[in-house]
């Protein structure tokens, strides 16, 4: 950490600031990202200060698409029309660089941004109890009611591709076949060719299900990208979910990828770098206090494609799998690591989950079920001949 260039932008930030301390907030695979103590005049306050990974199409629309979200959602808290609107609710605003009066500051060819911090909060890498699933599938409600009304045209995609199922599985094939898997040790060729194996069959079937979901989902909402359980933060005392951070990956979207992606995150118990691969599997019973929670706002299940869940959860789980094999065989260019083989251990961990997944999807056709919606059950014997 330089402490010294990290004074620095924030003496760019903010006027006569005594930096007090830096914490690093490790949980995130994408950028950095500090909590700043300060001093301004006496007083002490936090600010959130992040450098943006290179990986996005360019930080303006980053920015612009944050801006947009945290604007409509701030007016709106104002307007009383739901219950949940008398409980806290309070967005990640940006804040403007007193040096340029934008809303980021270039150096190098590092961009840094600066963010509110959200007083009186806590996040989790993985779920404490069955309250924390239901609060999360409560906060994931607020996100999408609150962003309902939004034209999710207005959003540009901050990163090429994300979310695209087609595109990481095409690259998936190419990398496997220009990939010179001589240069890997023994031990380490091996645990790639048993995961290459394991995921052949998947592959096959992905391609299936893609080309079956053509023509069978509703509009693109807005959708937050990337709701891991660790981009949720609780009030402390209340224990309600009352933000939605790191809105980088904002984007027009199907809400199903966001609910997808939720559950994946919150139903590994053991997380998503665990001490033992062994212990990882897919708590049903996380997913069912979500769905309940979700549902408890979001309850016009007729007005959209909720019945392709499953489909999304096998979907997101593979890609996410695809996504940290394919950067493990490129050389870590995407997500960060702490060691060399450390994405293939993540694909590895992902894959697990998978396996686990695929055997609980008849308890979550009828989990679905109960909430009043029908899954295909086509699919619910299909995806389980393939294991």
């Amino acid at each position: 950490m330089d402490v010294e260039k990290i004074k620095l932008i924030t003496h760019n930030f903010f006027n006569n600031s005594q930096v007090l301390k830096i914490d690093l907030i490790d949980s995130g695979l994408i950028n950095k990202t500090y909590i700043i103590q300060h001093s301004i005049d006496g007083i002490k306050s936090k600010f959130i200060l992040q450098c943006l990974s290179d990986i996005f199409e360019s930080p303006e629309i980053v920015n612009i698409n944050h801006k947009l979200i945290t604007d409509h959602i701030g007016k709106k808290s104002n307007v009383k029309r739901h219950d949940f609107d008398y409980q806290r609710w309070e967005v990640p605003s940006l804040i403007k660089c007193r040096s340029n009066n934008l809303f980021g500051l270039q150096l190098g060819s590092d961009f840094w941004r600066a963010m509110v911090y959200i007083d009186d909060t806590f996040s989790l890498d993985t779920l404490e109890d069955k309250i924390m699933a239901y609060q999360t599938g409560l906060g994931l409600a607020k996100f999408h009611i609150n962003c309902s009304d939004l034209d999710s045209s207005k959003l540009e995609s901050s990163i090429k591709n994300f979310h695209n199922t087609k595109y990481y599985l095409d690259q998936y094939i190419l990398n496997l076949k220009d990939y010179n898997f001589s240069k890997l040790d023994y031990e380490v060729n091996k645990r790639v060719q048993n995961l290459i194996f394991s995921l052949s069959n998947h592959v096959l079937y992905v391609e299936y299900i893609l080309r079956s979901l053509e023509g069978k989902l509703i509009d693109f909402s807005v959708i937050h990208g990337d709701p891991k359980l660790s981009n949720f933060l609780f009030d402390i005392k209340s224990k309600y979910v009352v933000s939605l951070i790191d809105l980088d990956t904002v984007s027009s979207g199907y809400l199903l990828t966001d609910l997808a992606d939720c559950i994946r995150s919150i139903c590994n118990l053991a997380g998503g770098d665990p001490e033992n691969i062994e212990g990882v599997f897919f708590d049903i019973k996380s997913c069912k206090y979500f769905l309940n929670g979700y549902f408890s706002l979001l309850n016009q299940k007729g007005n959209y494609c909720f019945e392709f869940l499953p489909e999304f959860i096998y979907l997101i789980i593979i890609e996410l799998t695809i996504r940290f094999l394919n950067d493990f065989l490129q050389s870590n260019r995407y997500f960060k690591i702490k060691y060399q083989t450390h994405n293939l251990y993540r694909a590895e961990v992902q894959y697990r989950l998978l396996s686990s997944f695929v055997t609980q999807i008849p308890i979550l056709s009828n989990l679905l079920h109960d909430l009043g919606i029908s899954s295909n059950q086509t699919f619910v014997l299909d995806v389980q001949n393939i294991v």
